[in-house]
């Protein structure tokens, strides 16, 4: 009796984390159809060349929507911070649904560790465009490596990969950590990029450099005249412009 009691008990229990899934989903659709706007909806489809369709909702108004619905089905475990997630990418039908599922999966710091880095990058491939990578990147993936001693081995991996997104996450992963950058692992991945002459790796390559300026903008001018043969005018204009800015004054 007790082991028919026990097994009912873990069958409740994974039903209502499939729910948990699909109905947060749902709430969010619903609440979403309630505020779209087809002009907007148009218009953000067309800046951001984007296949998948819009609500047609600004970023305002999508934080006023997420609290209550996030904090009703807020997980309880990394297992179920994983599903929601997995479930709301893989199902999303408009654009905002990305959108939310990034802000779930930023909002349980808790969650945002090394052991999700899996889910993280299969995200990545999944969306392949800068407005969900350059969330992902930074917030995600940067601050579950922070004090990993795998961050290394990581990026040195993905810096490889034939899509360019996850080498894009290589580049800018590091863009919070400031003065903790590991600048002779960034210069390295740099070294391994500068050549290719895809925009979204070249303006990575600028973006990281100028960060790290603002902690250390003698080792970013330095490295910029050593390597500027082989740099990109983009990554060099990129890279300098915080340097610039502080030496105009």
């Amino acid at each position: 009796m007790l082991k028919k009691l026990f097994g009912t008990i873990i069958v409740n229990k994974q039903k209502d984390t499939l729910s948990m899934k699909k109905n947060l989903l749902v709430e969010l659709c619903n609440e979403f159809c309630k505020k779209k706007n087809s002009r907007i909806a148009k218009e953000q489809q067309r800046y951001m060349k984007s296949k998948m369709p819009y609500y047609g909702i600004q970023a305002p108004q999508l934080k006023k929507i997420y609290p209550p619905l996030f904090n009703k089905y807020a997980p309880i475990s990394n297992k179920e911070y994983r599903n929601t997630i997995l479930h709301i990418f893989n199902n999303a039908k408009h654009r905002e649904e990305w959108y939310a599922g990034l802000a779930f999966a930023n909002k349980y710091k808790e969650f945002i560790i090394e052991e999700n880095i899996d889910i993280y990058i299969e995200i990545i491939r999944l969306t392949q465009w800068w407005d969900t990578i350059d969330n992902i990147a930074p917030k995600l993936i940067g601050t579950a490596l922070k004090d990993s001693k795998n961050l290394g081995k990581f990026l040195i991996e993905w810096i490889k990969d034939k899509n360019l997104w996850v080498r894009r996450t290589a580049l800018i992963a590091q863009l919070k950590y400031k003065k903790r950058t590991d600048f002779t692992l960034l210069s390295n991945l740099i070294k391994q990029t500068c050549h290719e002459k895809e925009f979204f790796i070249r303006k990575a390559i600028g973006w990281s450099l100028r960060e790290y300026s603002y902690s250390s903008p003698k080792d970013v001018s330095d490295f910029i005249n050593q390597n500027k043969d082989n740099l990109s005018h983009l990554s060099i204009t990129e890279g300098l412009k915080a340097i610039k800015r502080i030496n105009a004054f």
